[in-house]
């Protein structure tokens, strides 16, 4: 277990720990320096970019040197001297530290012959810090030592009288001649220094520490150093190079099995450790065609690693782990396409057109569209090279993003957006922004919240929590993750959801709480309910039903008659006209008679046995009209009696009045409450009602359609227009006051 520690960007101390297969480059790269014997300067350039693991390899080379070693007599092994410029700040203290630190290591051996080549290194040291001209090199070099040689004193100005440089540097010559060990040195990661230093370390090496028995490996992406040699030469920086190195090896590729291995053992830690939702197809065809395609190292993949750990760590339970990690490489190897990503919602997740408002694309023109703004985006001037990268970006996205994948072309298949939103991917627009925002709390239906709902709550539970989701105006939003699991409940499930929303449709709000744009969860439960009878047993379906309508009250009854006329509708009966529509038959015609009577018959047994007034009930318009279909003579003889009372002539007249919301709220008064009453009979009605008070003890929204039919019916040449709320509001104000 990893404990959730990030994933080291340090090199690997030795072959032990070797993941990418470089065991047998080292052995053979520490062979052959082992077997060089050449007295004079030597230099080893070990190229590869970064990320590449040069150091790395470079410590498995050492351990390889030292096993190979193990058996030779002390004064015949190498002597090995690691040098890091990239640990100093400017040149002069570059150059004057690598020779402070050669001294120190000859020093540390306490044996007289490495203390006097250890003495002999400080002082051609001291001489090349505070001379002006150095030989060899000549005046670029003149710099060095800036703090003075009043610093050192006098005893270091006698010294600069008497002896010259080209002296003390044959002394060190000597020396080293005369020991019977060869010298390593290693400079590693000269593609970090400023272009000036790179060109001063290769000098160091060509002349200033140009010694016997002494071997150089330098380390380096050579077209960083190249370039920086370029720059600085004034010339060919590939021909100064090949002057210098005498043996170039480039480190080898790292395998693509290896990298493949090592990203998904890693990502496997991760899975192991983090709460994720993961689906293996998905999974699969992201990897093979997107993720590993972006990996080029191991450095690629231990901060693919820490970023997908860090956000999973956040959010990990609430979106999808294929889609993780693809947002992540790209945010990683392609950081200006992230971007991108992230201010096109609308382009990648649904309806392109609302960006581009111009005449309609087909789909090779958006894709020539597309890959354009990528390629300029990428900032590719080169034709060929600009189509090959973007054509990558827009695989990527397209395999991402499926109805960005349609609209290009890519794709003509239909994707199944309820997948999309059950699997929270990126690719469904209301999980988007998750994937950039990282925010739990913005969730409004946490992933555990909704499996518990769905596959562990009561009937009477589910119901409660769909009420309460509607009184914040967010049932619409728990209908939809209902609606994209149903393929995942099992029979018993969904009998037990279906019987819930049955119970409990009906009274969901008509107008969302939120926005006057957002659309009511009562216009889509009765589709979703379909759907999950749909998912019954053919067998069970007209059963299940049945035994509903025998034990429905007034509310359960309503939306038992919404889904009773979805399926006359599908068969093309009552308002179709015989012509079929496309909702589901989910029974039989035969069937669908028998629970046309059943229903029938209960609403008269409620109305009746129950001595109910079914326009009290507030869910009575889809019942009641069901009744006038089923038996026109029953419900034209049960409404006239009720509409003799005045009160239930203003519950009627609910059904007869349409509200309209945009600028301001107004009414639209329609002619089917001529069906049964006439516009004398309800303006009588009203009035009584007003002077009895009886009026104001009615819900707002009768109150409101009563008093629009008023001005309608009173208004003159306004008659049949809009009415205006405010006008409402004004004259209900009157009659409460005059009421008073």
């Amino acid at each position: 277990m990893r404990n959730n520690l990030f994933y080291s960007d340090s090199p690997i101390e030795s072959s032990k720990e070797d993941k990418l297969g470089r065991h047998s480059f080292a052995k053979i790269l520490a062979k052959a320096i082992l077997n060089l014997d050449n007295k004079d300067t030597f230099t080893v350039g070990l190229y590869g970019r970064w990320g590449s693991g040069k150091t790395s390899l470079v410590n498995m080379l050492l351990n390889e040197i030292e096993e190979q070693q193990k058996n030779i007599n002390k004064k015949n092994k190498l002597i090995i001297i690691h040098f890091e410029p990239w640990n100093f700040s400017n040149t002069d203290q570059l150059l004057s530290q690598f020779f402070v630190h050669l001294a120190n290591e000859f020093q540390s051996k306490k044996e007289e012959h490495f203390n006097k080549i250890g003495e002999a290194l400080v002082n051609y040291s001291d001489l090349l810090g505070y001379t002006k001209e150095i030989p060899y090199i000549g005046k670029v070099l003149s710099a060095f030592g800036k703090e003075g040689i009043q610093a050192i004193g006098k005893g270091l100005q006698n010294k600069l009288d008497t002896e010259d440089i080209q002296k003390q540097k044959q002394r060190v010559i000597d020396l080293l001649k005369r020991q019977s060990q060869h010298i390593l040195i290693i400079i590693d990661d000269i593609d970090r220094l400023n272009n000036e230093q790179i060109r001063q370390i290769f000098q160091l090496i060509t002349s200033v520490a140009k010694f016997p028995n002494t071997m150089y490996l330098v380390v380096f992406d050579k077209d960083i150093v190249v370039k920086a040699l370029k720059e600085v030469q004034m010339g060919d920086g590939e021909d100064y190079l090949e002057k210098i190195i005498q043996f170039p090896v480039q480190i080898p590729n790292i395998r693509r099995n290896k990298l493949r291995a090592v990203l998904l053992s890693q990502l496997n830690s991760i899975i192991e450790e983090t709460e994720v939702s993961f689906h293996q197809e998905h999974w699969q065809l992201l990897f093979e065609t997107c993720i590993i395609k972006m990996i080029e190292n191991i450095r690629d993949i231990n901060r693919l690693c820490n970023l997908v750990q860090f956000k999973l760590s956040a959010i990990g339970s609430e979106v999808d782990f294929a889609d993780m990690v693809t947002i992540s490489i790209i945010e990683i190897s392609m950081p200006q396409v992230y971007e991108w990503i992230k201010s096109n919602k609308v382009v990648l997740t649904g309806d392109l057109d609302l960006l581009h408002s111009g005449a309609e694309k087909s789909p090779k023109e958006w894709r020539d569209f597309y890959t354009t703004e990528i390629g300029d985006l990428l900032g590719f001037k080169n034709g060929w090279e600009r189509k090959l990268d973007s054509d990558f970006v827009i695989e990527v996205l397209s395999w991402l993003f499926p109805p960005f994948a349609r609209k290009i072309g890519e794709n003509y298949e239909v994707f199944d957006i309820g997948e999309l939103r059950r699997t929270n991917q990126i690719a469904h627009p209301e999980k988007f922004d998750r994937y950039f925002e990282l925010d739990l709390d913005e969730i409004m239906f946490k992933k555990s919240e909704i499996q518990n709902a769905i596959y562990s709550m009561s009937y009477e539970a589910f119901g409660n929590y769909l009420l309460k989701c509607d009184e914040s105006g967010n049932s619409y939003d728990l209908l939809e993750e209902t609606k994209a699991m149903i393929s995942e409940i099992s029979q018993d499930r969904i009998k037990v959801i279906a019987m819930s929303l049955l119970a409990t449709g009906a009274q969901l709000d008509m107008v969302s709480n939120k926005t006057l744009l957002s659309v009511s969860a009562r216009t889509n439960v009765n589709f979703i309910i379909m759907d999950l009878i749909d998912r019954m047993n053919s067998e069970e379906r007209c059963s299940f039903l049945s035994n509903i309508i025998k034990k429905a009250d007034f509310i359960i009854l309503q939306s038992v008659a919404e889904i009773i006329n979805m399926i006359e509708l599908g068969y093309g009966r009552l308002a179709a006209n015989g012509k079929a529509r496309n909702y589901k038959k989910v029974v039989s015609l035969d069937e669908l008679v028998q629970l046309e009577e059943e229903f029938t018959q209960r609403l008269k047994d409620l109305i009746e046995g129950q001595n109910q007034n079914l326009l009290e009930s507030g869910y009575w318009m889809r019942s009641f009209y069901l009744l006038e279909c089923f038996d026109s003579a029953y419900a034209r003889k049960y409404i006239l009696n009720l509409l003799e009372e005045e009160r239930n002539v203003a519950l009627y007249l609910d059904s007869s009045i349409n509200v309209w919301v945009g600028g301001g709220t107004t009414y639209e008064i329609l002619d089917s409450y001529k069906k049964y009453l006439t516009e004398k009979q309800i303006l009588g009605a009203i009035k009584i009602l007003i002077d009895s008070g009886q009026l104001f003890s009615l819900s707002v929204q009768i109150q409101n359609k009563c008093t629009a039919f008023f001005l309608n019916a009173t208004g003159g040449e306004k008659r049949y227009g809009r009415i205006e709320q405010f006008n409402v509001d004004a004259l209900l104000e009157e009659w409460k006051k005059a009421k008073k």
